[in-house]
């Protein structure tokens, strides 16, 4: 089966699954036919729709607020978001120190040898 056709079926099959109307075996099977990779892809979809919690008035409610006290938490703590140059910079600065850290060493116990 060509990808095109694929998603098509993908598509109206995630359509079905929204409207509710995708939920028993025959209509996997009359879609599906003999094609057994779609067959597995539909009952992922099926599987991922089941465990989804459907956003109800009270849970947006609850989520929106949740989104704003974070928000303002942020807003008012100063967040920086993260910042992976940064971070960068920081590791090859601490690792430049471990390894002149580990010369100087070396080179102190090389004097030391000589010395004795």
């Amino acid at each position: 089966m060509d990808k095109k056709t694929l998603k098509e079926i993908l598509a109206a099959h995630a359509d079905q699954l929204l409207s509710g109307k995708a939920g028993n075996k025959d209509y996997l099977e009359s879609i599906a036919g003999s094609d057994e990779e779609l067959a597995h892809l539909l009952a992922v979809a099926e599987r991922i729709q089941s465990t989804l919690k459907p956003v109800t008035p009270t849970n947006r409610e609850a989520l929106k607020q949740e989104l704003l006290t974070t928000a303002q938490l942020h807003q008012i703590e100063g967040y920086r978001p993260p910042n992976p140059w940064r971070d960068l910079f920081y590791l090859l600065t601490a690792i430049s120190f471990v390894i002149s850290l580990a010369v100087v060493l070396v080179a102190m116990r090389q004097r030391a040898q000589r010395i004795e």
